[in-house]
């Protein structure tokens, strides 16, 4: 599956759709998590290999489990690596998010994939993380109990 910028500012809609939902749900997580078994599923069946287009650090043993990942242990992987870059003051995930102007789903999520040093083809998966961010804002997403480094 190959990515594109057109893929990225595609995959930027998506956020921002997957923020509105989230802002319905009244900021539940369950969209995001929804979204990434389908994109998840999606990945399997045109024979992508997940852990390509995952954060280094993450800690989902993909090889020995029967089924794939589900969209909450994706969602914590990310979030987990992604904790101190969003929730520090002068961290450019932070500084994009709070900025006076709205961030764009796409502009999260080549910011997402530069921090991690992730390819282009991973742009569809991190959208609904960034959705995620753009939905529940700095504030929140850093006291969500999720995403909270312990």
């Amino acid at each position: 599956m190959v990515v594109d910028l057109s893929d990225v500012i595609e995959s930027g809609k998506m956020a921002e759709v997957i923020s509105f939902k989230m802002k319905e749900a009244k900021f539940s997580l369950v969209p995001a998590y929804q979204k990434l078994e389908e994109i998840l599923i999606l990945y399997k069946n045109n024979g992508q290999e997940i852990d390509l287009i995952m954060p280094a650090l993450f800690e989902i043993d993909i090889e020995h489990n029967k089924t794939i990942p589900d969209g909450r242990s994706i969602w914590f992987a990310y979030a987990e690596v992604l904790h101190d870059d969003l929730c520090d003051p002068t961290g450019n995930l932070h500084q994009i998010i709070s900025s006076n102007n709205p961030a764009s789903g796409s502009e999260v999520i080549q910011a997402i994939i530069d921090k991690l040093k992730l390819p282009q083809s991973s742009a569809l998966i991190v959208a609904p993380l960034a959705g995620s961010m753009l939905s529940l804002g700095v504030n929140a997403f850093c006291r969500h109990p999720v995403a909270r480094s312990e």
